[in-house]
């Protein structure tokens, strides 16, 4: 019977993080605060009892950019987050860092 060593399939995060550059950490930062705010919308719908077709109505965009947004296979504008945010009475506050 041939034994073969078999590659480690997964590393640590210590071990990840000694490879990213400080320009992709804020990459990264960046995509997870989208993320988030992504998260808080869809939460808010949920809550509101609101399903991905009323709120595109109230919204006046298609249910698929909903759909798409919330999935993450489409990164929406902050015009088109804050058009979302505002169809369901809440807003969306930013600072400058």
């Amino acid at each position: 019977m041939n034994k073969t060593k078999l590659k480690k399939l997964a590393i640590t995060l210590d071990e990840f993080n000694k490879d990213v550059t400080p320009k992709e950490w804020k990459f990264i930062e960046a995509e997870q605060k989208y993320y988030y705010l992504v998260v808080a919308l869809k939460k808010a719908r949920n809550s509101m009892g609101l399903t991905q077709n009323k709120l595109a109505e109230l919204s006046n965009m298609p249910r698929t950019t909903i759909t798409r947004i919330e999935s993450g296979s489409r990164n929406a504008t902050l015009q088109t987050l804050m058009t979302i945010a505002g169809s369901m009475g809440k807003t969306i506050e930013l600072r400058l860092a």
